[in-house]
């Protein structure tokens, strides 16, 4: 049976939506991190790759933010899916104008490459939502830790970034929304989501730049998700945020110290270049 995860420290944002969206389709999330101080982004990796080692080989984990996360049908569609895709590791995959994606370059990507260009424009990997077979996570997690010294506070979208663009390992992004979607806002004031690629059918969505019906929605960058709940028939009381304001804010200065940082080398280096590692 597949497992959805998540890393959770607290309750903050969207929280009770994405458990409202999960109880909706008779999912139960297998929550890590609960009650601990939030460490940083390659903590989450680590006990992730802690949780999955005990699991089958073969079996399939959906990984997800806890805060800002919708599923829009159950497991059974999402396996379905992902057994039909030729990926090993499959992340989402953000669409973002020229000013974001600058952004998103200067802070993720330490390659000096371009990421590739795909047909639908969603070009940038974003590592909050991503699936796997348990023994290729796990490995990933592994030489991400021996070979390229990832640390408790280690980027996770930076090293997967270079990973892709690099083409080491069998990396992918999901730029057909097949199964994620990443809803991004309009402005970085409002905060309020740009629906610029959606039609909405009752519970379900459909992106028009790829002809797809994602399986679960990412709202990334703190996107207010208040109009996409209401929208999906989310009731009132389950869309009320938690911390919101000062997890924005905590975020924002984290981002700007990233984007501040000076650049050096790739976060993962090819062994040999132009070498694709699978299993």
């Amino acid at each position: 049976m597949p497992k959805v995860i998540t890393y959770a420290t607290g309750k903050q944002s969207y929280y009770d939506l994405f458990i409202d969206s999960c109880s909706r389709y008779s999912i139960e999330p297998v929550i890590l991190g609960q009650n601990e101080k939030w460490a940083g982004y390659g903590r989450r990796l680590i006990a992730i790759r802690d949780y999955i080692k005990n699991l089958p080989a073969k079996e399939l984990v959906i990984i997800v933010d806890a805060f800002d996360v919708i599923f829009l049908c159950g497991i059974d569609e999402i396996e379905y899916k992902f057994n039909k895709l030729s990926s090993s590791f499959l992340c989402g995959a953000i669409s973002l104008g020229k000013p974001a994606g600058r952004i998103y370059n200067y802070e993720f990507n330490r390659t000096g490459k371009k990421v590739p260009i795909t047909p639908t424009n969603y070009n940038f990997l974003n590592s909050g939502t991503w699936i796997s077979h348990a023994s290729y996570a796990q490995y990933l997690i592994d030489e991400l830790i021996q070979e390229y010294h990832m640390t408790e506070k280690s980027l996770d979208q930076q090293l997967l970034t270079d990973i892709y663009v690099q083409n080491l390992f069998n990396v992918d992004i999901d730029w057909r929304c097949e199964i994620f979607y990443n809803l991004h806002f309009k402005n970085f004031v409002t905060r309020k989501a740009n629906f610029k690629d959606l039609k909405f059918y009752d519970t379900r969505v459909m992106n028009t730049a790829s002809g797809t019906r994602p399986c679960i929605i990412h709202a990334s960058g703190n996107t207010d998700m208040k109009e996409l709940a209401l929208k999906l028939g989310y009731e009132s009381n389950v869309i009320n945020t938690e911390r919101t304001t000062s997890n924005f804010t905590k975020k924002a200065f984290f981002h700007v110290r990233q984007i501040l940082k000076p650049h050096t080398t790739p976060a993962v280096k090819p062994k040999i270049t132009g070498i694709r590692y699978d299993l």
